[in-house]
């Protein structure tokens, strides 16, 4: 069943890159489907597609290969015309993958990124930021959870999460300059909040991310510094810290690519799902 007042809108962000959004984002969508049995949404704004890859697999090779309709079309608002077809109107089945359909109509599907998003937008005169909420507004209404996956730059894209989603995640890793993302993320939402007044949007959180450490979960002095600047940062923005962070393993590039055979302790990012959903009532 649907929620009664529409599907939470969570953006998963942070101004500095490689902190592993599109791992966060990928595992925290199928984790809602499989473990939670709700109705999931992934959408993919990030014109590098890695969570678009992650979730298709090999399909998304086809998918390019095919020119199927993509996030690029729903900011341009039409199907393009063909040597067979004029533009026509967009609609949600072209543009939605479906990666998993459960039995009881719950699902877990996809609008997924192309390399030349950035490019259709800067050739754009003026892209309207607010089109992706209009268009989950009016198509998407039946779903529980939509997961945003966002670059980690300031642009209209941002703003264009920012105007569809309620919450925003911050992954993290503790490792020198960790928070140098922090303070672009803080004057980023209050300046949206300056200009939205009507629009709430709240960080949910902060989650820490030991995905490809070095050092693994002990990590040495150096992860201690910067656990210590992540924490100081956090407090000052008053974002709360998930008491759950995501392990150091060399399987969540196994599962990124669909492979749960030995998976090692990369399975511990359910302990920090189930808080997260927790958290945020879902």
């Amino acid at each position: 069943m649907a929620r009664d007042d529409g599907p939470m809108v969570l953006c998963v962000i942070n101004m500095k890159g490689g902190v592993g959004k599109s791992t966060v984002a990928t595992l925290l969508c199928r984790y809602a489907y499989s473990q939670r049995r709700k109705d999931v949404l992934a959408i993919d704004i990030d014109p590098q597609a890695n969570l678009s890859q992650a979730l298709m697999r090999q399909g998304y090779d086809k998918f390019l290969e095919e020119r199927r309709p993509s996030i690029v079309e729903v900011f341009n608002g039409y199907l393009p015309a063909s040597p067979s077809r004029a533009p026509r109107r967009l609609d949600v089945a072209s543009v939605t993958q479906t990666i998993i359909f459960g039995s009881d109509s719950h699902s877990l599907q996809l609008i997924p990124s192309r390399f030349d998003f950035s490019d259709n937008l800067t050739s754009s005169l003026r892209p309207d930021p607010r089109v992706l909420a209009r268009f989950l507004a009016d198509e998407f209404k039946h779903k529980d959870l939509i997961v945003i996956d966002c670059a980690p730059t300031e642009s209209i894209l941002t703003h264009a999460a920012y105007h569809a989603s309620g919450l925003v995640l911050v992954p993290v890793k503790p490792e020198y300059f960790a928070t140098i993302g922090f303070p672009l993320l803080r004057e980023s939402l209050a300046e949206f909040k300056r200009k939205n007044r009507g629009h709430s949007i709240d960080v949910a959180g902060v989650v820490i991310n030991n995905g490809f450490y070095d050092g693994g979960n002990a990590g040495g002095p150096e992860k201690a510094r910067a656990l210590g600047e992540i924490r100081d940062e956090a407090a000052d923005n008053v974002w709360h810290i998930f008491a759950n962070e995501i392990p150091f393993s060399r399987g969540f590039p196994k599962m990124m690519r669909g492979d749960y055979n030995y998976p090692g302790n990369a399975t511990m990012f359910n302990h920090f799902a189930c808080e997260f959903f927790d958290k945020i009532g879902l």
